[in-house]
């Protein structure tokens, strides 16, 4: 059954991209100001998992649902950092350029503050972890590729001098599931487990 769920992400991974991608409005942000998009006092709980890649690196997804009063009241919202500061490979050092997989349709609110809700995508470029942002994001058929504005390397031979993502989040209606996401590096596509809606 693992292998058939596989097959299918693969596939409709290439069938999507396979198309014209629609590009989604990407914005920069701030925590923990881009919480009351979420919550009414700018807290959130959240539930994580971390999807290990190669050897000490890993992609984490949360997800959290928008709180009663808040803008997104009653929606999920689904979160991605990809952390390869530790990871560690035998032969080249890898980087990551974009990290794709099943979202269905996405939401817009005013995640930047400049009171226009048409931002789909945000990036925590301040206030979080991480050091590489998005340069833009692209959707067909409701699949997703996230596309890094450089580099996101592995630390290759030894200690952690790799880099990480900033976190992404966009937000849907549907609730979560765990489903296949596709991370494309320079040395192939590595394939871990993340939160996406049940769309």
């Amino acid at each position: 059954m693992k292998r058939l769920s596989l097959l299918v992400s693969l596939a409709l991974a290439a069938s999507a991209m396979a198309v014209p991608a629609m590009a989604l409005n990407v914005v920069n942000t701030s925590a923990p100001l881009v919480n009351y998009v979420f919550s009414t006092d700018g807290t959130v709980t959240v539930t994580d998992m971390s999807s290990p890649v190669y050897s000490g690196g890993f992609l984490q997804s949360r997800i959290f649902q928008g709180e009663p009063g808040s803008p997104a009241a009653g929606k999920w919202v689904y979160e991605y950092r990809l952390d390869l500061r530790c990871a560690q490979t035998l032969t080249s050092t890898p980087f990551a350029t974009s990290v794709a997989l099943s979202t269905g349709p996405v939401l817009s609110y005013d995640y930047n503050f400049d009171s226009v809700s048409t931002d789909q995508v945000y990036v925590v470029t301040s206030g979080g972890l991480g050091t590489v942002g998005l340069s833009s994001a692209g959707s067909a058929w409701g699949y997703t590729q996230f596309n890094f504005s450089g580099p996101v390397w592995a630390s290759g031979g030894g200690g952690c001098m790799g880099n990480s993502s900033y976190f992404w989040g966009y937000t849907s209606n549907y609730p979560p599931q765990v489903v296949t996401a596709t991370i494309a590096t320079n040395t192939g596509n590595v394939m871990v487990n993340a939160y996406a809606p049940h769309w």
